[in-house]
C-alpha cells in the first residue's frame, strides 16, 4: 500500500525547511502541520540535526541538515525526512561565508565534495538508526525516504539522488542546480563515461573537463543521468526571479526533473536575460581560475582561499587584533617579518584581480543595453573603477616604504623615523578614503542593477516563496513564523494571527483547566478537613455516649479505685449522659463556599473570555473550515 506524504503541500515543505534554518523542533513540526492541514500530524515525530553528528576531528564544511522522522502505525506511515540547509550569508558565529563559498567551488567549478560527503554521511547514518530501532521494535511498515532542501540544500538532495538514489522523491525550492563538472568531480562512473565520450585524458587532468563545449558536456550529462534515476523522482519549485535560477544557464549546469515555476514579485521579472549575455568565454576563463584554488579549500578551506588568492592571512591579522601593545613590541620581529611576507604575497596576487577590470566595459555594454544603466553613469563607472586601481597601487607603494622604515626599528631603535611612519600611515588612510569615496560614486550609478540583483536574491529565499505560496490562501507569516490571515473589509485589509490566538487559545484552556483541578481539590478538602471530619467527630461521640450507657459496667474504673470489698457495694450500674452538640459555625462554610463560588465565577469568565477569541475568528474566516479545527487541536 503507497503511504501518503506527510508533507505534501509546496507550502507545508517550505514552511519546515524555512524553521530548519532557526533549529527545528517536533513541536514546531507539529504546529505547522495542523495549520497548514487542520487536522493532527502522525502520532510519532523524532528529530535529528547534523550538528549532534558532527565530528569534532574533521574541518567543518559548512554542512548543516536536519531529518525528520514520522511514524503512525495506524495511519501507516513510516517516512523519514532529510533536509539539508540552503546556503546562508554566513555562518554561524563567524563572518566567513563557507557555504557560498562551496557554491563558487563546489557546484559551479566543480572541484570540492566535502559539504555532498558530510550530508550523504548524515542521512546514513540517521537512516541506520531509524531502522535499527523499527526492528527492534518490530515494525514493519515500510521507510519511505524524501530528500528536502533549499538553495545549495536543494543541491546536496538532487546530488545524493542522481549518484546514490536514495529518495523515492525529492523536492527542491529554488535550488542551486547540479553541474556537470561538480558530478564529474564526485561520481568516477560518470567521469569514466566522460572519458570514454570526449577525452582518456581527463581521468588525470581534470581540468580539461573545461574545454568540453558545454552544450554537448550538458546534453551528454542529462542523457547519462536520466537513465540512472526516475526523472519524476524530482521536482523544482522555483521562483521566477531567483538569482540562482538566472544563472542556471551559464555552462555545466544541468536540467533533471520536473519544474513549477511561481511569481515571487508581480512588477519584476528575472535577470536571466541579462546572465545569459555574459560570454561562455568569460564564464570558462572564471571557472579555470578558481579551479586553482580547489585544492586549497579542500585542505584549508575558506581562510587558505582567501590567502591564496589574495595574499592575505586572515588568521594572522585576525591574531593581531588581540594584541596588546607589549605584544607588538615582544613581537616586532616575527610581525615586521610576516607583514613583509604578505605584502610580496598581495602585490602578486591583487595584480591578477585586477586584470579582470579590462573586462568591465564590455559587461558595463550589456548593462545598458537591457536599461540597467544610462551610458553616462556608464562612464563614471569606468572613471571610478580606473581610480580605485590607481589608489590601490598607492596604498602598495605606501606600504612598502613603510615595511622599508619599520625594518630600522629593527636595526636601531634609535633612528626609528617616527615622523616619516606616522606621515606613510597617514596618506594610506587618504587614499583608504578616496578608495571609499569613489565605491560610493560607484554606487550611486549601479542603482538599477543593484535593485535587480536584490529582488533577485529576496526572491531566492525561501520566505519569499512561503508569502507567494500563501498569497493565493488569504494568508501570510511574520518573522517568527506565526500564520497570519487575511481578510479585505472593503478598502481596508485586516490581519488577524491565528498562530498567537491558537497559542492564547490552548494555554487559556490549559490554565483554566489546572484551575478547576485546584478549585475542585479545595472543594474536596474543606469537605474532608471541615463538613465530614465534624460529622465523623460527631459519629465517634454519639457512638462513645451509647456504649457508655449500654455498658455501664465497662467503665467501672472512672469510679476510682476500692478495695475488693468495697467494689462489690460501690459497682457502676447505670450512665445517662445528657448530650448537647453544637452545630458547625455557619461562618465556616460561609466562608468557603463564597470563596469557591468567586472562584467558579471567574473560570467561567475567562472560559467566556477565550472563547470569543476562537468564535471571532471562526465567524470573520468562515468560509475556512479549518480555523475551528485548529483551536481544537493541541501544538505541543
Amino acid at each position: 500500500m503507497s503511504q501518503k506524504l506527510v508533507l505534501d503541500t509546496d507550502l507545508l515543505r517550505a514552511r519546515v525547511m524555512s524553521l530548519e534554518y532557526k533549529h527545528l523542533t517536533a513541536e514546531e513540526i507539529r504546529r505547522i502541520y495542523i495549520e497548514e492541514t487542520g487536522s493532527n500530524p502522525p502520532a510519532q515525530i523524532h528529530v535529528y540535526h547534523s550538528e549532534d553528528f558532527r565530528n569534532v576531528n574533521v574541518n567543518d564544511s559548512g554542512f548543516d541538515g536536519t531529518i525528520i522522522h514520522f511514524y503512525d502505525e495506524e495511519k501507516g506511515i513510516n517516512q523519514m525526512y532529510t533536509i539539508a540547509r540552503g546556503s546562508e550569508k554566513r555562518e554561524k558565529d563567524t563572518w566567513k561565508p563557507l557555504d557560498w563559498a562551496y557554491n563558487a567551488l563546489g557546484i559551479f567549478v566543480g572541484q570540492s565534495r566535502s559539504q555532498y560527503r558530510d550530508a550523504l554521511e548524515f542521512d546514513r547514518k540517521v537512516t541506520q538508526i531509524i531502522t535499527e530501532e523499527l526492528k527492534r521494535k518490530g515494525q514493519t511498515i515500510e521507510l519511505k525516504k524524501i530528500g528536502l532542501g533549499h538553495s545549495q540544500g536543494g543541491n546536496h538532495a538532487e546530488m545524493i539522488q542522481l549518484t546514490e538514489h536514495r529518495f523515492s522523491q525529492v523536492y527542491v525550492i529554488n535550488d542551486a542546480p547540479p553541474s556537470a563538472y561538480q558530478l564529474a568531480y564526485i561520481d568516477k562512473r560518470f567521469r569514466y563515461e566522460l572519458a570514454k565520450k570526449f577525452t582518456p585524458n581527463i581521468l588525470s587532468d581534470y581540468n580539461l573537463i573545461y574545454s568540453i563545449p558545454p552544450s554537448e558536456l550538458k546534453a551528454f550529462a542529462e542523457e547519462y543521468y536520466k537513465k540512472q534515476i526516475d526523472e519524476r523522482s524530482i521536482h523544482h519549485l522555483t521562483a521566477e526571479e531567483d538569482l540562482l535560477y538566472a544563472v542556471s544557464g551559464v555552462r555545466g549546469f544541468i536540467d533533471i526533473g520536473s519544474r513549477q515555476f511561481i511569481d515571487t514579485n508581480k512588477g519584476f521579472t528575472s535577470i536571466k536575460d541579462l546572465i545569459a549575455k555574459i560570454s561562455d568565454k568569460d564564464v570558462r576563463a572564471i571557472q579555470l581560475y578558481l579551479s586553482q584554488y580547489s585544492d586549497v579549500y579542500n585542505k584549508k578551506g575558506f581562510d587558505g582561499v582567501v590567502q591564496a588568492m589574495t595574499g592575505v592571512d586572515i588568521a594572522f591579522i585576525e591574531s593581531l587584533l588581540g594584541y596588546d601593545t607589549i605584544d607588538y613590541m615582544m613581537n616586532a620581529g616575527v610581525i615586521v617579518s610576516k607583514i613583509d611576507h604578505m605584502y610580496g604575497e598581495v602585490s602578486e596576487k591583487i595584480s591578477v584581480l585586477l586584470e579582470h577590470t579590462e573586462n568591465l566595459d564590455p559587461m558595463l555594454t550589456v548593462l545598458v543595453q537591457f536599461g540597467y544603466m544610462t551610458v553616462e553613469e556608464k562612464n563614471t563607472v569606468l572613471k571610478e573603477v580606473k581610480e580605485i586601481v590607481k589608489d590601490v597601487t598607492s596604498i602598495q607603494q605606501l606600504l612598502h616604504e613603510l615595511l622599508n622604515r619599520a625594518k630600522c626599528m629593527l636595526l636601531d631603535d634609535f633612528t626609528f623615523p617616527f615622523a616619516e611612519c606616522a606621515m606613510l600611515l597617514f596618506q594610506i588612510e587618504q587614499k583608504v578614503s578616496d578608495i571609499i569615496k569613489h565605491l560610493q560614486i560607484i554606487q550611486e550609478n549601479t542603482k538599477n542593477l543593484q535593485n535587480a540583483i536584490t529582488i533577485s536574491v529576496n526572491a531566492h529565499s525561501l520566505n519569499d516563496v512561503i508569502m507567494a505560496l500563501a498569497r493565493s490562501k488569504g494568508r501570510t507569516y511574520d518573522k517568527y513564523g506565526n500564520l497570519i490571515l487575511i481578510k479585505k473589509v472593503g478598502d481596508h485589509e485586516i490581519r488577524m494571527n491565528l498562530s498567537s490566538a491558537v497559542r492564547v487559545y490552548q494555554k487559556g484552556l490549559q490554565i483554566l483547566e489546572e484551575k478547576e483541578t485546584v478549585l475542585h481539590e479545595m472543594k474536596q478538602r474543606y469537605f474532608d478537613e471541615y463538613v465530614e471530619d465534624f460529622e465523623m467527630q460527631k459519629r465517634k461521640l454519639l457512638n462513645k455516649i451509647n456504649d457508655m450507657e449500654q455498658n455501664p459496667w465497662a467503665y467501672q474504673h472512672l469510679l476510682g479505685h476500692f478495695t475488693y470489698d468495697a467494689e462489690q457495694v460501690y459497682m457502676l450500674r447505670r450512665i445517662d449522659v445528657h448530650e448537647s452538640i453544637p452545630p458547625l459555625d455557619p461562618m465556616i462554610p460561609h466562608i468557603f463556599e463564597t470563596m469557591f463560588s468567586y472562584y467558579e465565577q471567574e473560570i467561567s469568565k475567562g472560559k467566556e473570555l477565550i472563547a470569543t477569541i476562537k468564535k471571532s475568528f471562526e465567524e470573520f474566516f468562515e468560509q475556512d473550515q479549518n480555523v475551528s479545527k485548529i483551536f481544537d487541536l493541541r501544538y505541543g
